[in-house]
């Protein structure tokens, strides 16, 4: 009687759940990014604006800045003989490309960090 005690109260506690959240690299507020002006921002400005990029791609008249930040979030149900887990990563990312004399040529950027979510293994 005393050994299926101790091992329901073992498999009792070894039962649980997890959260975790991870951040990678630092985000850039939206409105940061329409500071950039095709034409006429330089290229010491985007720097100054969103520090040094993650990727420089050289192109063949321009460079193209690669700005990738993540947030991962996990969550789970451990359970002795089973282990149930999401993970849900979302990505802001921003890409300038600037040509040969210094002068922002286009932007595109992507918002979608803060949309990563916790939630059930099955969802």
């Amino acid at each position: 009687m005393q050994k299926l005690i101790a091992v329901s109260a073992a498999l009792f506690l070894l039962n649980g759940c997890y959260f975790s959240r991870k951040k990678d690299d630092r985000p850039w507020p939206a409105d940061l990014v329409t500071k950039i002006e095709v034409g006429k921002t330089t290229k010491a400005e985007v720097l100054k604006l969103l520090g040094p990029p993650k990727q420089i791609i050289r192109l063949l008249e321009s460079e193209a800045y690669m700005y990738v930040s993540s947030i991962e979030k996990n969550s789970g149900l451990v359970l002795v003989v089973l282990n149930l887990s999401r993970s849900d990563r979302q990505y802001d990312s921003v890409t300038v490309i600037i040509n040969r004399q210094d002068i922002v040529t286009a932007v595109g950027a992507r918002f979608s960090a803060e949309d990563a979510e916790y939630g059930l293994p099955w969802d």
